[in-house]
């Protein structure tokens, strides 16, 4: 067939890009600015306590020779005057009011600091050369509402490239017949596409799994990108633990193409970075994670596939949330793989709706722990007890402008009179700054223009803190604040718009966002335009 002058130009806009992908960010890089800065903190303030200590002195001795002449002039004795550095004795009251400044300082920021070692020095799984677990052991389950062809189709084409033993597409029954025809197009192999009457994940989940004959079952979601075909084989590594029972990997936004992004697409990079860091900074310590994301995550089959937890999965919300709590209390481990090789991209909101996914989260966060807080156990055992007091106790450090504001209101009473007040609030408004800013360090050495929103990632961070108490409030709302998943029931074309939504796979196939490092991409492109013309031809 004839391939038009528009689909060359497209082709020749996908960037082809090397077997061996884009050079890897290196993290050390990271970790040994993050350790030298820390050090050198101390070394900041000393060296300025004493230029601070010298100048006083210098101006002491100014003032004590100025005294002894006025007393010499008027024909006394010039040693008879003494002057003395100001100082300060700190009173009962004050003491008070400093213990209690260090303990909410220590309570608030000791996870900060921790997860910071944590995080940059936690090793990955390795892939070992004999592994108890292959890609041939893995069923890939995508519950999708193909609300976007071409993120299905680009997800799709990712999964694929990992030679997992099959694939189970769950969608409604109406957009069964569609869904198969690009999959037979496309050449995938070893796919069933599976439908339900009613769009919910946990039913199409449940569909799934009763289908699964793999040892391994993965569930992802329909808009995430893999970085590459070694990608399962990293995510099988955390298993080589035979006490692990789930997984999952590093997670990135996709960020806009363009030297510049919009600031809703950065806050959605910067909560993806900030809860990796999180995730990864528990895990690492005692194993504890607060929710497995369910964008990828990876489980024993014999885990899940019971009718115990298919009735009781159903009677739930937030299903991350409850299969997470699943494996923790049927005394299974959660493994987070962290190699850089094995990040994940997704897309999220680039737009106001972005406030609606932030006020979904919030409350599934608080259901969530609420939940496991009344009803289980292993959270406050001695065996998660990092995660005791980041995941459970952390929460309630919530709004953050109310934790901070009093940070410096008791740190005004405790200092009240010394000569050091101005320095001590600047240190402190530092730390904070430092504290908003260091989870995105690894982001802003890739993308350092997106640092001109710094202000705007502080300023929402404080915002999302009054989001959680309107969370809290409301968490009885379960409602999917940034889609209708009813209007996503019905086929998502009639016959006579096939051509059109193709057409329209084929305009937007072009690459959106910058690589994930190590990512290789497959083939020439994610989706072939070429195929994709083949099959308006078919239609048309």
């Amino acid at each position: 067939m004839t391939i038009s002058p528009r689909t060359l130009k497209l082709q020749y806009i996908i960037a082809y890009r090397t077997e061996g992908g884009p050079k890897r960010y290196d993290d050390t890089v990271w970790l040994y600015t993050t350790i030298g800065s820390l050090a050198a903190m101390p070394f900041v303030v000393y060296y300025y306590y004493e230029s601070r200590k010298k100048h006083m002195n210098e101006l002491r001795y100014k003032k004590l020779g100025e005294a002894q002449e006025r007393y010499r002039a008027r024909g006394g004795d010039p040693k008879a005057v003494h002057t003395t550095l100001p100082t300060f004795t700190m009173p009962a009251e004050a003491k008070v009011w400093l213990a209690a400044f260090i303990a909410l300082f220590v309570f608030r920021y000791l996870r900060t600091v921790v997860s910071i070692f944590t995080f940059n020095l936690y090793r990955p799984k390795r892939i070992r050369d004999k592994t108890r677990y292959t890609s041939s052991d893995v069923t890939v389950v995508v519950p999708t509402t193909f609300k976007a062809e071409t993120e299905l189709t680009h997800c799709l084409r990712c999964i694929f490239a990992c030679s997992p033993a099959e694939v189970l597409i769950v969608c409604s029954i109406a957009n069964v017949p569609l869904i198969k025809q690009i999959c037979s197009l496309k050449g995938f192999k070893q796919v069933d596409v599976l439908g339900v009457k009613k769009l919910n994940k946990r039913t199409q989940m449940i569909k799934a799994l009763k289908e699964v004959e793999t040892e391994i079952v993965v569930f992802a979601d329909d808009d995430v990108f893999w970085p590459g075909p070694q990608y399962i084989d990293y995510l099988l590594a955390v298993f080589e633990d035979e006490k692990t029972g789930a997984g999952g990997t590093r997670q990135r936004a996709r960020r806009n193409p363009g030297f510049f992004t919009n600031v809703y697409n950065f806050l959605g990079i910067s909560y993806l970075e900030r809860r990796v860091w999180n995730n990864i900074s528990t895990n690492a310590i005692d194993g504890s994670l607060s929710t497995l994301s369910g964008r990828t995550a990876a489980y024993l089959t014999a885990i899940l596939q019971n009718e115990e937890l298919y009735e009781w999965l159903e009677r739930q919300n937030d299903d991350d949330k409850c299969l997470t709590r699943y494996v923790y209390s049927h005394g299974w481990n959660i493994t987070i793989q962290s190699d850089p090789n094995a990040v994940l991209e997704t897309t999220l909101e680039d737009n106001p709706k972005y406030i609606s996914q932030c006020m979904r989260w919030a409350r599934g966060h608080w259901r969530g722990n609420f939940t496991v807080m009344s009803q289980e156990s292993y959270w406050c055992s001695s065996r998660y007890w990092w995660g005791l007091y980041v995941i459970y106790v952390g929460q309630f450090q919530s709004p953050a402008l109310l934790i901070d504001g009093l940070l410096f209101g008791l740190l005004a009473g405790a200092i009240k009179g010394s000569d050091y007040t101005r320095f001590a609030f600047f240190c402190l408004a530092a730390w904070i700054f430092f504290t908003k800013i260091v989870k995105l360090i690894p982001h802003f050495l890739r993308y350092p223009q997106d640092m001109m929103y710094i202000p705007v990632s502080i300023a929402f961070s404080y915002l999302h803190g009054f989001i959680n108490i309107y969370a809290l409030a409301t968490q009885s709302n379960t409602h999917w604040g940034s889609q209708k998943i009813e209007s996503l029931q019905p086929a998502r074309v009639q016959n006579e718009e096939v051509v059109p939504l193709l057409r329209n796979a084929i305009s937007e196939g072009e690459v959106t966002g910058a690589e994930t490092p190590g990512r290789m991409m497959v083939g020439r492109d994610y989706f072939s335009v070429s195929e994709l013309a083949q099959l308006i031809e078919v239609y048309a």
